[in-house]
């Protein structure tokens, strides 16, 4: 498959994913009020902490570990059983901490919070075979796995009907799409005879994620903890708007994203005399997506939101022309990001993080009082702004690029999607 096959192949599988998110959001804010929906999304948010904050950083040190090629194959047979295992844990030491805190944070309650947290393992193991099936060179098949899990979920939620939802039902169609996604993936894994499971590389690798997780941990906060904040000081009305205004914002990313994915795999193969060229090339392209990416999504979240998602969320169409620009530009990092786990150490990854989540913390605990979700946007998108920005400078200063070849020129700038990232076919 070439280069441009490639991208757009993952390009409209991600396309996809995500149009089925958003028709899966309709069906939702049809049939849930703000509230109902905020409660909702809490209870998906704790699962998704647990996820992201317990999952050790296992996919950034097989990123790392890429590198030789003779531990490729167990990388790849360790990403199952890592997963469910590491994820079942997080997932019960998630429940106890929420049980805990369930007054003090206005969290859901209890039966809410096991249906959520049962798609931990499932989504742990989901990152790690994922990470590897994109540095293995097969972008595609992650692509294809994400779409079937968004299509069973979507699907569900269609043939319930808006008129019979509850939040426990909308809890539990959300479980179908890590369930069927991380199928797609075992039996691709399975086909393909990978190498066995081996333990001794299993620690290495949970030992290197240890190292990196801080950094990991703190780029999760730093996208999702705001929620946690505006719940407790603004309730679950402006979470309802605030969430589905991130999920339309999403867009913003879909191609930068796509792009990043299917030049991954070109960041660690022999052919590619210069990994800092080529990541600078790739970064280029990225930024000019993300400046175009962000214009159009706020441009239609302006036009569509009154009439598709109804009068109630028609405030949300302000929160993504505000999230859209720092949601994208932190997408156009992405390629920086790699290089520096690649070359730079912990210290290159984790300070950045968290630093931008002590600036995001701020600026959320000094404008979402005053300001509530707008407050949170905004916040957002100046935390994001300035992660992508040290990262950019990080990257400069290691590799001794200069800063105008991270910049978009007029040939990125009038068809980005016309230029191809070269790295070998897989």
């Amino acid at each position: 498959m070439s280069d441009l096959r490639r991208f757009l192949s993952l390009l409209g599988a991600r396309a996809g994913s995500l149009l089925l998110g958003v028709l899966a959001s309709v069906v939702i804010a049809r049939a849930l009020p703000p509230d109902g929906r905020g409660t909702y999304y809490m209870a998906v948010a704790v699962a998704a902490a647990a996820t992201a904050l317990g999952h050790l950083s296992v996919e950034q040190a097989q990123t790392a570990q890429w590198a030789d090629p003779r531990l490729r194959p167990a990388l790849a047979a360790n990403g199952l059983p890592l997963g469910l295992g590491i994820g079942t844990a997080s997932a019960a030491l998630a429940l106890l901490l929420a049980h805990l805190a369930t007054d003090t944070a206005r969290l859901p309650g209890p039966l809410l919070l096991v249906t959520a947290c049962a798609g931990v393992p499932l989504a742990t193991a989901v990152l790690y075979a994922n990470n590897t099936a994109l540095l293995g060179s097969r972008p595609h098949l992650a692509g294809r796995a994400a779409l079937a899990g968004s299509a069973a979920q979507c699907g569900t939620l269609l043939a319930l009907g808006a008129g019979r939802l509850t939040v426990h039902a909308v809890v539990a169609c959300w479980l179908l799409a890590p369930a069927v996604h991380l199928l797609v993936l075992a039996v691709a894994e399975r086909r393909a005879a990978p190498g066995r499971p081996s333990l001794p590389l299993a620690r290495a690798t949970c030992g290197k994620g240890l190292r990196l997780h801080p950094g990991s941990a703190a780029s999760y906060l730093l996208l999702r903890s705001d929620l946690f904040v505006l719940n407790t000081l603004a309730g679950p009305h402006a979470v309802g708007l605030y969430t589905l205004a991130v999920t339309l914002a999403e867009f913003a990313r879909l191609a930068v994203g796509v792009l990043w994915q299917s030049s991954l795999s070109g960041q660690f193969a022999d052919s590619v005399t210069d990994p800092a060229a080529h990541t600078a090339r790739t970064t280029r392209l990225m930024l000019a997506l993300a400046l175009a990416s962000a214009l159009t999504t706020s441009l239609l979240a302006a036009l569509l939101v009154r009439p598709v998602y109804g009068p109630a969320y028609a405030d949300c169409a302000a929160l993504v022309a505000l999230l859209a620009p720092g949601v994208a530009l932190l997408a156009a990092g992405r390629s920086l990001a790699t290089h520096l786990v690649r070359v730079g150490g912990t210290r290159h990854t984790v300070g950045p993080a968290v630093g931008a989540l002590a600036l995001n913390t701020a600026l959320n605990l000094l404008l979402v009082p005053r300001f509530g979700a707008t407050g949170c946007a905004l916040a957002s998108t100046v935390s994001y702004t300035a992660l992508a920005l040290v990262q950019a400078r990080l990257f400069v200063r290691l590799t001794g690029t200069p800063w105008r070849h991270l910049l978009p020129g007029a040939a990125e700038l009038a068809g980005p999607l016309r230029r191809r990232v070269r790295h070998p076919a897989g």
